[in-house]
């Protein structure tokens, strides 16, 4: 192979590595503005058929470019005589925020690939396998010049495509890719691709007035013995006697005023206990000084005394030996002072496995230094913000709605008042117990531990001030103010589309909301004001459910019935940040929910402020006009009551359902995630129609690119799209397979390619681990990992499609679950691929994970059964073992004689 580069690029292009089959150059970012360096490897993998084909090549490389992720991004170029068909090089990001740690598995969202090569061949599923595990995609076939994807190679035996660019890349980093014409010198077409020069966005960078956040303080083990002591000194239980014999006015001044003062409190006990304020300013040294002692302090001056003696006497020999010798001791001295340094901090992890510190321990790792925000114009940001939060221009039937909440909240709101009791101490205890420590805190610098660790009378002050807000009505000022910090998801780091925000509220105002919801959760159970359709964020309910009771639903009509199962995927667009708020308010009192605690949340909405985190200050607050609070335990209950009526209007409408037992389903929903589920396509085409109607009505948005009509019918071979369904005047697009809940379902209801798509989730989260440790971490912390991080996303959904797969246990090993189980075992011990996967599971002491998915299955039946009657997936459990007594009953009745004689050559 050979590799060339322009002379003046010299500086910024190093040789690396090269190998048997492989060349790694480095390029310097400043060449092409990427955010990191570049790592361009240029490879040559034979065919299966020639003599120098070696058939650890792609694992090879795989291992190469794991390795070199870590150090920047990676850009693979070659021939790899692999022919990938129409598969994805990419795993779908839809219904990863169901699975644990979903949000956290890298992933790039790139257009559908085209290519004229229709046949994968055994590399070409490698390279798939390859680019699925590592976050890497194929160039081929999606950019401008080659949309099509082209042929690479063209001999008198045929055509293929053979040569490619992979990369993990930002697509957005990437211009254009060319397929040049055949020349008389190769069979072999050259590839080109080519690079996006980034243009900073100057405006973008400059920061505008921005306000300083309040100090807030930092907990640490050794503060809680000094904190409860300090809570129980006469200052402070002086002020607490004052505050609980205080009359404060049930009105907006005496809310915020009671507020204020008890805020007071909290921060004085801060003060006395002498907690320490978050350091703000970046450190000179991210992790070394952890390690860099005095020992390093005096070797490095030392150095530094004798390079200016050297520097000053350049002819002096023994001064440049003596230098020479210093400054090897002084690598020596770094080098093992850091390597003993992360062994402490293993042994540390390791003595920590079975405790609440392993995770904390495990971060000081890999700690990732903190990226500036990209955009530091705080007008841009708040522009952005109060676009996607802005109030909605109200058509017909909103005004209406808005017209008749003044009527309701004049005649029927102060009646409806099942919620307004006094909240008791028991009940902020409980809430109290819950508080999760090092969380962060909201605009008044209350952390969650200077809560939990109160004593009783401060307990009794926090009481107090929840009833004065509960009998007035209001919702404080303060706990109305959010912090907006914003997270890059992918693309341009400049395009603010491309961030999504977090918003941090109130502590304290928080245990109140959880009090809220706790009671309006237990009022809407009991009055079955939610329709059974609705099992989102609900207490005792699970993603699983849906998806069994979708399963039975198909496999009962497709498979007992003979028929068709018409569905729609729903997908709403930013459906929590597009709840219209009188329309919220409406539906609250539409419920039965009125008094006091509609007010607060009237409260909590109308006056709700945000404003955007940039670095160590904010920009202005600005109005949030549309979509539930963030952070907030109320937000996905009252996301339900407002979305409740779609699925109340789906079961009282004409359009028929799936039967299950004496219910008929119509519907399928969990918080935003919709289905729509009909036996026939008039059907159907019905219940699209009146979710079009709602949707108008209520301001929500449907996602056309996303939502998917599926056919489930019993053989897929014979799916055609003879059947159209449109939204309004849009036609709606037929898939073969969508994802429900985190689990990748097809036409014929089985989960063959959802067990795929999990595998491959669960190799690239443990590989996007290993790459970002630098040294060898002990097997049992590698194992703890595992059970931990990886097992929870391999065996998502095991309950509903483990006993579904092939149950025969002599090739349970094949199982594609198993085989990435053997395939961690072996990484973890660095053994070869060829050793017996039993010889790696024993040396672990690791069972096989089929037996993990038997338990799961049988608990999942449990519940089941436990489960309401009413429930959806009870009534599922009971169809099915329904099904399987007269599978039973069938098996053993005796044929009759006339068939038995028939069947008997010797009475024909």
């Amino acid at each position: 192979m050979l590799i060339w580069y322009r002379a003046d690029l010299t500086h910024s292009i190093k040789l690396i590595k090269t190998g048997t089959f492989y060349i790694w150059l480095e390029i310097q970012k400043e060449i092409i503005l990427t955010e990191k360096n570049v790592l361009l490897c240029a490879t040559y993998i034979p065919p299966l058929e020639s003599q120098y084909f070696n058939e650890d090549s792609f694992s090879i490389l795989e291992g190469e470019i794991n390795h070199f992720q870590a150090q920047g991004h990676v850009l693979v170029c070659g021939d790899l005589n692999a022919r990938t068909g129409q598969e994805p090089d990419t795993l779908s990001t839809q219904g990863d925020k169901h699975l644990p740690g979903g949000d956290s598995i890298p992933s790039h969202i790139c257009p559908p690939r085209h290519n004229y090569d229709n046949i994968t061949n055994k590399n070409g599923s490698q390279l798939l396998q390859l680019c699925r595990t590592l976050g890497m995609y194929i160039v081929n076939g999606w950019l401008r010049g080659d949309s099509y994807g082209r042929y690479t190679y063209s001999s008198s035996l045929g055509s293929s495509t053979v040569d490619y660019f992979i990369t993990d890349l930002n697509p957005e980093s990437l211009r254009a890719f060319t397929v040049s014409p055949l020349t008389p010198l190769s069979d072999h077409s050259k590839i080109t691709v080519y690079l996006n020069r980034a243009i900073l966005n100057h405006e973008a960078s400059k920061p505008k007035e921005l306000s300083n956040i309040k100090k807030c303080y930092r907990w640490k083990e050794c503060s809680l013995e000094t904190y409860q002591k300090t809570i129980r000194q006469q200052q402070i239980q002086s002020l607490l006697d004052n505050f609980l014999g205080k009359t404060f006015h049930c009105n907006s001044e005496g809310v915020n005023l009671a507020v204020e003062n008890l805020n007071s409190i909290f921060d004085l006990s801060a003060s006395l206990s002498n907690l320490k304020i978050s350091n703000r300013k970046p450190k000179k040294m991210n992790n070394n000084d952890k390690w860099f002692d005095e020992e390093c302090k005096n070797l490095r001056k030392k150095l530094r005394n004798l390079s200016n003696q050297k520097h000053r006497d350049p002819e002096n020999l023994s001064l440049h030996l003596h230098y020479g010798e210093s400054l090897k001791q002084y690598r020596n001295t770094l080098r093992k002072k850091k390597e003993q340094h992360v062994r402490n901090q293993l042994n540390a992890i390791e003595e920590s496995i079975d405790s609440n510190h392993f995770w904390e321990n495990w971060k000081t790792l890999n700690k990732q230094q903190h990226e500036e925000l990209s955009i530091q114009n705080g007008d841009i940001w708040v522009n952005h913000f109060s676009n996607l939060f802005g109030s909605i221009t109200k058509n017909k039937e909103q005004k209406h709605i808005h017209d008749q909440i003044q009527i309701l909240e004049s005649t029927i709101k102060d009646y409806q008042n099942p919620l307004d009791t006094p909240i008791t101490l028991n009940e902020l205890q409980d809430k109290i117990k819950t508080l999760q420590p090092k969380k962060v805190c909201g605009v008044d610098g209350i952390l969650n531990e200077m809560i939990k660790y109160t004593d009783n009378k401060f307990q009794l002050a926090i009481l107090k001030l929840y009833n004065i807000i509960l009998s007035s009505g209001i919702f404080p000022n303060i706990w109305n103010q959010g912090l907006i910090t914003p997270i890059h998801k992918s693309g341009d780091k400049f395009d603010p589309n491309n961030y999504r925000g977090i918003c941090v509220n109130s502590n304290l105002g928080k245990i109140l909301c959880i009090i809220i919801n706790s009671r309006l959760v237990h009022f809407l159970n009991e009055n079955n004001v939610l329709s059974k359709c609705q099992i989102g964020f609900l207490p005792n309910y699970r993603t699983t459910d849906h998806v069994f009771t979708l399963h039975t639903l198909i496999d009962n009509q497709t498979n007992q019935n003979k028929g068709k199962v018409f569905s729609c995927f729903v997908d709403l667009k930013k459906a929590f940040d597009s709840i219209w708020h009188e329309g919220l308010l409406y539906k609250l009192m539409e419920s039965g929910v009125g008094g006091k605690t509609y007010d607060i949340i009237k409260s909590m909405y109308t006056n709700n402020k945000c404003a955007v985190k940039i670095g160590k200050k904010h920009t202005h607050f600005f109005t949030q006009g549309r979509g539930v609070r963030q952070g907030c335990s109320l937000s996905p209950t009252l996301f339900n009551i407002y979305i409740n009526e779609l699925a109340r209007a789906l079961e009282k409408s004409a359009a028929p359902g799936l039967p299950l037992l004496e219910s008929e389903v119509k519907c399928l929903l969990f918080a935003d995630d919709l289905v729509l589920l009909s036996p026939t396509k008039e059907g159907l085409q019905q219940h699209l129609d009146l979710m079009h109607r709602f949707c108008q009505t209520w301001a929500l948005t449907v996602n056309l690119s996303k939502t998917k009509i599926m056919v489930f019918q019993k053989r897929s071979s014979h799916q055609d799209h003879k059947y159209k369904f449109h939204l309004d005047t849009v036609a709606l697009e037929h898939t073969k397979n969508d994802t429900y809940l985190g689990l990748n379902i097809s036409t014929t209801g089985n989960f063959h390619k959802a067990v795929n798509d999990l595998r491959d989730k669960a190799r690239r989260a443990f590989y996007a681990i290993k790459r970002n440790i630098h040294f060898n971490i002990p097997i049992r912390i590698w194992l703890k990992i595992l059970e931990s991080v990886i097992e929870p996303i391999a065996l998502y959904g095991c309950e509903v499609w483990g006993p579904l797969t092939n149950q025969d246990f002599t090739k349970w090993d094949k199982h594609q679950i198993e085989t990435l189980h053997a395939e961690f075992c072996k990484n973890i011990l660095s053994v070869q691929r060829r050793t017996p996967n039993n010889a790696c599971r024993a040396e672990l002491g690791r069972y096989p994970l089929i037996i993990k998915i038997q338990k799961r299955a049988v608990k999942f039946n449990n519940h089941l059964k436990g489960s309401d009657s009413q429930t959806f997936h009870n009534k599922a459990i009971t169809y099915r073992e329904m099904n399987l007594e007269k599978s039973h009953k069938h098996k053993h009745t005796p044929k009759s004689p006339r068939t038995a004689a028939q069947l008997d050559p010797r009475k024909s």
